[in-house]
């Protein structure tokens, strides 16, 4: 009766040994079944183990755009060993899996998590900003209000990414930092982090396309 949070990889061609834990490949054989966000995407994180011994366990889709109830805990309840799989990184950390392990906590499962890999920590750590404060946003707002003072974060949509870089550089002080982290992990990792003023010199924002990235600011 344990709901396990195994974290993902940040990107298709990151090392699995550089973000899977070793105590992982001993817990996975033993659960149940899983929850995750997108079945094709966990069934790439499980082939990274014996696929053969996991392929016929039940999934359930925790996708945002399921409605999540009691009774699909009902294996947890009575007894079973399940594991939450997002589709990259920590499971709950802007992810869907925060639901399940809520729903868990009040059905008085045990719930065990591992360390792993977080494109949003993983991102602050490499901008060089001061990571003692700062602001996670989730995804860029539609109609973006005036940011305060400090380190703020955010999330985009990969084929959003030019459109947003380009707006903010109309909207932002010259003095202000942004940092685009893409490719977090991968083999073409890129970690770019200039004044609004650099930016605005910078003829290839077109790199940045369809790329998973963090974004980061640094208002000043």
């Amino acid at each position: 009766m344990t709901l396990y949070l195994l974290p993902n990889l940040l990107h298709e061609t990151a090392d699995p040994k550089a973000s899977i834990v070793p105590v992982i490949h001993e817990v996975i054989y033993r659960l149940d079944g899983f929850f995750v966000e997108t079945p094709k995407v966990a069934r790439q994180y499980l082939k990274h183990f014996d696929f053969e011994r996991l392929r016929d366990k039940p999934m359930e889709s925790i996708a945002k755009n399921v409605e999540l109830t009691l009774e699909m805990i009902d294996p947890l309840v009575r007894g079973e060993n399940w594991g939450v799989i997002s589709d990259a990184g920590l499971p709950c950390i802007a992810d869907p899996g925060a639901r399940v392990v809520s729903l868990a906590r009040r059905a008085g499962v045990k719930i065990v998590a591992y360390p792993g890999p977080c494109s949003i920590t993983h991102a602050l750590s490499l901008s060089g900003f001061d990571g003692n404060g700062f602001t996670f946003h989730g995804y860029f707002p539609k109609k973006p209000s005036p940011l305060p003072l400090g380190i703020h974060i955010f999330i985009e949509t990969p084929y959003n990414n030019i459109s947003t870089i380009e707006a903010l550089l109309g909207q932002l002080k010259p003095r202000d930092i942004l940092c685009v982290a893409s490719d977090l992990m991968g083999e073409n990792e890129e970690v770019v982090v200039q004044k609004i003023s650099e930016w605005k010199s910078d003829s290839n924002l077109k790199r940045f396309h369809k790329r998973p990235s963090i974004i980061i600011l640094q208002i000043r």
